[in-house]
This record gives structure tokens, C-alpha cells and sequence, in this order.
């Protein structure tokens, strides 16, 4: 099911499910190379109207909370499930401003509208009140940080055959861009210069071989991969698509004249199968609190930058810090969903990775440097950490600290 913002139909596509792993849009994940995106303005919106009119003012309010919704929960039926007249009171601050003629052109060209747009009118809608709003609603929350997705994209037009690149200017690569950035998906066209063509071929992506893809996908920063196969035939393009994550493979076939409607469809399935795997529902019978103990936290800055990271993750509603030692602070978090959804969204980006030193409990305080602090400030000198290198492989680091006696201590260390 898709909930349609346009006046074209979605009934002009022709979707067709297939068996796993015979497919062409291919998701896999890289959780070595990966590295995640942190997603800006996600609440803002900017469209094309005719005028200045409080109707017209109003209905372009309601067609933004359309993509806030669907880009806050990640779910292409956010809309569906939402009452958008509530638009009005959602939208924190707005202003306009007034199109070029070579923008306006540029508008009338894509869109085949009979209408010209006179200005662009942004809009930020309130944070706080369109995740109260989806919640409401049974709808979830896809946070600021979302995996890097790379494209491969086989095309053949009936005359040429080539693979898309960063440095091609093409209307298929500005539909699957443009839908991308609507939907809030990071996205990575490759290079496909000398030392990518070492590892990858265009037969490689239309013959879905996929070992030399994931090889190639290995240069770049990203958690996914799309492999995407489309062909001219018949006065018609066709997409075979499919997706691959966690081992696990969903495929399906996409038809239509329509390129922007073609794209958008492909990116949009894709996008609501990722975001499942991130965006947390409130609610869950797992909902609950527990600590979370961050390491080699040994200045003022590394401590705000911990606790600005943990306070940005979709599963945490509250957070602050329990205990201040001298190398470490043990942050409670409340929770909107449970423990494994906070694991894994801490596990897409590279700002914690888990403790996995040994610890050993100091019996007596007097054991403890004199300088660690009680109170909730930030930690200031740095961790005594003793580690035995001359081993290998070298065993986990010992480190040496008051051990908080709560039981079920998430252990993680603060990157960089």
C-alpha cells in the first residue's frame, strides 16, 4: 500500500514480488566500513505556491506534514494514519520568498503543471509535536542518525547501457536523489573511476554478482548497498528490485512510464524496510529505564559530546548523568522501546563502541585517584588504563574502577 501525494496514480505501476536473491535492488548491510549519517532539518519543508493566500498557505501546510511524517517515522502510511487539518498548529515558524524565473521554469518543465508558482514557502514544523502527534497515533520514530546507503545502478535505455556515478547528470539519478532526500535516506553514488572498475563492472551489477560489489562498496563510508537493474523495453521501463538485509532477502519488480514515480517507489520501499529496522515505536511492554556506562570520558567536552550523542537516539526519551567518576559517567535513560533497540542504533554509528575491558572492582576507595568526583560534573583528568600488549593477540585491557553496584550496566567508550 502507498499513500500517493501527487495527482498521477500509483495504479501506473506495475509491482511484482520475486523469490529472494534473484533480485536487483539489494540492500546488504557493511557494519565494518559502515559509518552513519546524522540527517539535518528534517522537520523543514519548502514548496512551490501561486500565492500568498491563507487556503492555499493552509493546504501547502498540510501536503508538508505529509513528508515530515513520512520522513520523521520512516513509514510511507504515516499519513494515512494522521489527521493532517492538525497541520495548522504543528507549523513553528514559516516565511516565503519569491521564485526566479529560471526556478519557475524549471518547476513547469518537471511537473507539466498548467499552474505557475510565484513563491517558495518554507515551513519548520515543532519537533516535540509531530513525534507526540505519530506516537499518538501508533506511528514510529526514526531518529537523526540513519545508515549511508550506496547506489549501483545498471541502466539500459534501449541504445546505451552504462552504470550511474557521482559526476553523471541524469533524470534517473535525480529522481532516485530527489525521492531520497525527501524520504531523509543518506545516499552515495559511487565514483566508478579507475579503482572502482578494478573490483566492479557493469555486467557485475546487471548480472547480480554480488561479491565484486560488495568489495567495490567497501571504499566508501556506508552501511547498505542498492543494486538496482533498469530497462527500456516495450515503451516502458522496468526495475528489478530487491533488498537484502541482515542475511535476510525481499525482492520485488516495478513498472511505469513515469521516472520520478519509478524512483520514488523503488527508494520508497526500500526506505520503509530500513527504517523498520531503526525507528522505534513508544509504547513497546519493553519500555523502561536502565544505565548506560560511557568510558574514557576525561574532559568537559568528550562528557557533553556523550551525553548531546545519547540524547539525540530515537529509543531515549530522557537522559542524565547518574554517577560522575573520574574516566566515566553512568548516564540513566529512559527508554521508548527496549534495551536491543538501543544497542542497534548505537551499533549504526561510529560515536560508542562496547567496553569489552575487563573490569576489576576497587575494594577500597583509598585505591581510587583522590581526584574523582562525585557530583554531576564532568569528569576532567584523564583514565589510568593498564593494558598488556605483549601478548597476541593481545587480551582485553584492565582497567581499574569504583564498580557501581546497579546490576545490568551497558559498557561502552567514547570514539576518538
Amino acid at each position: 500500500m502507498w499513500y500517493c501525494t501527487s495527482s498521477r496514480q500509483w495504479s501506473r505501476i506495475k509491482m511484482k514480488c520475486k523469490t529472494p536473491f534473484f533480485s536487483l535492488f539489494i540492500l546488504l548491510m557493511l557494519s565494518a566500513n559502515g559509518q552513519a549519517a546524522i540527517i539535518k532539518q528534517i522537520y523543514d519543508v519548502s514548496l512551490p505556491v501561486v500565492s500568498q493566500d491563507k487556503q492555499i498557505r493552509g493546504a501547502a501546510f498540510e501536503q508538508g506534514l505529509i513528508d515530515v511524517s513520512v520522513r520523521v517515522s520512516g513509514n510511507s502510511l504515516a499519513p494515512t494514519q494522521i489527521d493532517l487539518k492538525q497541520a495548522n498548529r504543528l507549523v513553528r515558524q514559516y516565511h516565503y520568498k519569491a521564485m526566479t524565473q529560471s526556478e519557475i521554469d524549471a518547476y513547469m518543465k518537471k511537473t507539466s503543471s498548467l499552474v505557475k508558482p510565484k513563491y517558495k514557502l518554507w515551513m519548520q514544523f515543532d519537533e516535540a509535536k509531530v513525534k507526540q502527534l505519530l506516537r499518538k497515533n501508533g506511528m514510529p520514530i526514526w531518529g537523526y542518525q540513519r545508515p549511508n546507503v550506496v547506489v549501483w545502478l545498471a541502466v539500459k535505455d534501449g541504445r546505451n547501457r552504462y552504470l550511474l556515478k557521482q559526476s553523471d547528470a541524469s533524470q534517473i539519478k535525480d529522481a532516485v536523489t530527489a525521492e531520497a532526500k525527501r524520504r531523509g535516506l543518506p545516499l552515495i553514488w559511487p565514483q566508478f573511476d579507475a579503482q572502482d572498475k578494478k573490483l566492479v563492472s557493469f555486467i557485475d551489477v546487471w548480472g547480480e554478482f554480488l561479491e565484486p560489489v560488495k568489495q567495490a562498496s567497501k571504499r566508501y563510508p556506508v552501511d547498505a548497498v542498492i543494486l538496482g537493474r533498469m530497462n527500456w523495453s516495450n515503451g516502458s521501463w522496468t526495475v528489478n528490485w530487491s533488498l537484502l538485509m541482515e542475511d535476510k532477502a525481499q525482492s520485488w519488480q516495478l513498472s511505469a512510464l513515469d521516472l520520478d514515480i519509478l524512483m520514488s517507489s523503488g527508494i520508497g520501499v526500500a526506505t520503509d524496510h530500513i527504517s523498520s529496522r531503526f525507528a522505534v515505536y513508544a509504547g513497546s511492554a519493553n519500555d523502561g529505564e536502565l544505565l548506560l556506562r560511557v568510558s574514557d570520558l576525561n574532559n568537559l567536552k568528550k562528557y557533553a559530546r556523550a551525553s548531546h550523542y545519547l540524547s539525540s537516539l530515537a529509543p531515549v526519551k530522557n537522559v542524565y548523568a547518574l554517577q560522575v567518576n573520574q574516566h566515566q559517567v553512568d548516564f540513566h535513560i529512559e527508554l521508548s522501546g527496549d534495551e536491543s533497540d538501543l544497542k542497534r542504533i548505537i551499533a549504526l554509528g561510529k560515536t560508542l563502541t562496547p567496553d569489552t575491558r575487563v573490569i576489576i572492582p576497587v575494594e577500597n576507595k583509598s585505591d581510587l585517584p583522590e581526584t574523582t568526583p562525585q557530583s554531576n560534573t564532568a569528569p576532567s583528568v584523564d583514565t589510568n588504563v593498564d593494558s598488556q600488549t605483549n601478548s597476541t593477540p593481545p587480551p582485553p585491557a584492565i582497567i581499574k574502577i569504583e564498580e557501581n553496584k546497579k546490576a545490568n550496566i551497558l559498557r561502552y567508550r567514547l570514539n576518538g
